[in-house]
């Protein structure tokens, strides 16, 4: 589930002008602040990024956040929020490192975002890590991954390339995306806004139909011959054809369509924190947290359903889309103390 571009550009604009109150977003960040351009994943890919440290000397466990789907820059800016600047923000003053980086292609990194799949993303996160682990400033040993939801996806595939001692995910899916994850979330997000039955179903066969397409086919341009019949079939407008052409004729879907991450899940023996919103309609608590619980091993691994929260972790009664922007609370503090407080255990000197 995308939200507009117009609505998360506009809710932007009258964040910057002070129209929406985002009591979080820091205003005065009384530690160290370095901007940094580090080397990708790929020859020619250069991530812009931002390091911050708590003032002193000492080495610090140190984590890299990685973004949800579609371009981000390294705020994970949305609906007027900044999710990463008030994390970061809040790891930092408790004693870690922080790196966030604008994804590639994007604000002020370089390569190719349209051409991306997920290992590429990956790549990206596990060669941010390993920058972070060279930093002087940085006990290597303790440094992780914090992923947002499709950021629950690429950091089990990072740790393939450069090891991580733990693993945050936030909102990170347990299963497939396509047709699992995706189902629920059409069906959570049409019934939430009030669809009939019949509506909610022909949301399903739409997935179940996309999934056949992408399994199917085997480029961007088969999907892009076939995906607009499926979609004129049930009453899509051109421009919601487009839209959907623009996310889902590409490499990166068609490496979704057969992704599995159970085995990557599975094979991660570092402690992970899964972290869920009760009212999350874009990555079912209900359906991912018992199926991570199952997959996670490591005896400090937890996986927690937080009550009232929605897929960007703020307070709500309905988890509803459009309340992103109306919605104050960027992250609600339940959250953030829940992953600074496992952070502590996980990464005490023994």
């Amino acid at each position: 589930m995308k939200i507009s571009l117009l609505f998360a550009t506009f809710s932007g604009y009258l964040a910057a002008f002070g129209m929406i109150d985002r009591p979080q977003t820091p205003q005065d960040r009384d530690y160290v602040v370095e901007r940094v351009r580090i080397p990708g994943g790929d020859d020619g890919v250069i991530l812009d990024a931002e390091l911050t440290f708590p003032r002193g000397h000492d080495k610090v466990p140190a984590i890299v956040l990685i973004t949800g789907s579609g371009p981000q820059n390294k705020d994970e800016e949305l609906a007027g929020h900044k999710p990463f600047l008030v994390l970061s923000d809040y790891l930092t003053r408790r004693g870690y490192g922080v790196l966030r980086y604008d994804d590639r292609g994007y604000g002020d990194s370089t390569g190719d975002y349209a051409s991306a799949t997920a290992s590429d993303f990956a790549a990206d996160a596990a060669a941010a890590l390993a920058y972070l682990q060279s930093h002087p400033r940085v006990n290597a040993e303790r440094t992780g991954y914090l992923g947002h939801s499709e950021g629950g996806y690429l950091a089990p595939l990072a740790q393939q390339h450069t090891p991580a001692g733990f693993q945050v995910h936030l909102a990170g899916p347990a299963l497939p995306l396509l047709p699992d994850v995706m189902t629920t979330q059409v069906a959570d997000i049409a019934r939430a806004e009030g669809a009939d039955d019949e509506t909610i179903l022909k949301e399903v066969h739409l997935v179940t139909g996309l999934t056949e397409i992408l399994k199917d086919a085997g480029s961007p341009e088969v999907v892009r011959d076939r995906l607009p019949k499926l979609l004129k079939k049930a009453g899509a407008d051109p421009s919601t054809i487009k839209e959907n052409l623009s996310v889902w004729a590409t490499n990166w879907a068609l490496d979704y369509s057969r992704f599995d991450p159970r085995p990557f899940l599975q094979s991660l023996d570092v402690p992970v924190l899964a972290l869920y919103g009760e009212y999350d309609l874009q990555v079912s608590a209900v359906q991912n947290a018992p199926a991570m619980a199952e997959l996670l091993s490591h005896p400090q691994s937890e996986t927690i359903t937080l009550p009232g929260l929605n897929h960007l972790f703020q307070p709500t009664a309905t988890g509803r889309v459009g309340e992103y922007m109306r919605i104050k609370t960027t992250i609600a503090p339940a959250a953030l103390e829940a992953i600074g407080n496992w952070l502590d255990r996980v990464t005490a000197p023994e």
